[in-house]
């Protein structure tokens, strides 16, 4: 594995002397289904070509979901501790990697198995094994074994909870049912270092994933979180968003509106919202 590092240490000190007229450098089509690209913050990544969600973005504009990178890139430092909780084909868990540097540690865990896979060889590629984990596993609250509605177009929507036939119909999507492993996150994280910086993004599933975060939330006093509101998605799982903000409260995590400029959002006003990214700090 360390050949294989200067190997590739020596690949992108020559790539650095080289200079292109226009952005991207590719994409380039590998076959079943899978395209090579790079991002404008340095890393190459396998996508699936078959999502119309984040493929799109990324292919032709090397940036995906642009305010969370910014915070991302404004929150995180060398050295720190990040976990990515559904990290899809790991945008921002080689993002991650990049601000922390080899003295910093990454987990990343992800339920969509295609999605894992490719996560594990982005990892890979980038020469991040040393201090990228990665699992391909659902955050929960417990060990157990679910039902995930694995979608084809749009497969990091892929959730335990179901938007039915007639959304699928309008998004040209398919689904199938397929059996994964869930695991409190807090299992994977034993032994290791306090968490700095954790972003969740799993449709739905936030509560039962952050109840399986609770000696975590309490271990990190210094946490910032960054996590998807979207109340319909939990709904579609079994819960409410309410019992949300009550387990993050209890951890004495207090809510800023990413969209908003980061500007404080009570909770009645949180639970009002449709839609958002959240984050949440002591």
């Amino acid at each position: 594995m360390d050949d294989v590092a200067r190997r590739l240490d020596t690949i992108e000190a020559g790539l650095a002397t080289l200079h292109a007229d226009r952005y991207p450098n590719g994409p380039l089509y590998f076959g079943d289904h899978t395209a090579l690209v790079s991002t404008r913050w340095g890393v190459k990544m396998l996508v699936d070509t078959r999502d119309a969600a984040i493929a799109p973005w990324i292919v032709l504009d090397g940036l995906w979901e642009t305010h969370v990178t910014d915070w991302l890139q404004e929150t995180l430092r060398p050295g720190q501790m990040f976990v990515d909780v559904g990290a899809n084909v790991g945008y921002f868990t080689l993002l991650g990697a990049k601000l922390v540097g080899p003295q910093g540690r990454v987990v990343a865990v992800e339920a969509h198995p295609g999605l894992a896979e490719l996560l594990r060889r982005n990892v890979i590629m980038n020469g991040f094994y040393g201090y990228v984990t990665t699992w391909h596993r659902a955050a929960w609250s417990t060990a157990t074994s679910l039902e995930l509605h694995q979608r084809l177009n749009f497969s990091g929507a892929s959730s335990v909870g179901a938007i039915g036939p007639e959304a699928l119909d309008r998004l040209g999507d398919t689904e199938e049912m397929v059996e994964v492993q869930a695991v409190a996150v807090d299992d994977l994280l034993d032994g290791l270092p306090p968490v700095d910086v954790l972003k969740m993004d799993i449709e739905g599933a936030e509560l039962r994933a952050f109840t399986g975060l609770s000696r975590t939330l309490e271990a990190s006093r210094d946490i910032s979180v960054m996590f998807e509101w979207a109340p319909a998605l939990m709904e579609a799982v079994g819960d409410k968003a309410e019992g949300l903000v009550d387990l993050l409260e209890g951890h004495g995590l207090r809510f800023r509106l990413l969209e908003d400029g980061l500007s404080p959002i009570e909770r009645a006003k949180l639970l009002d919202l449709p839609y958002g990214n959240v984050v949440a700090a002591r």
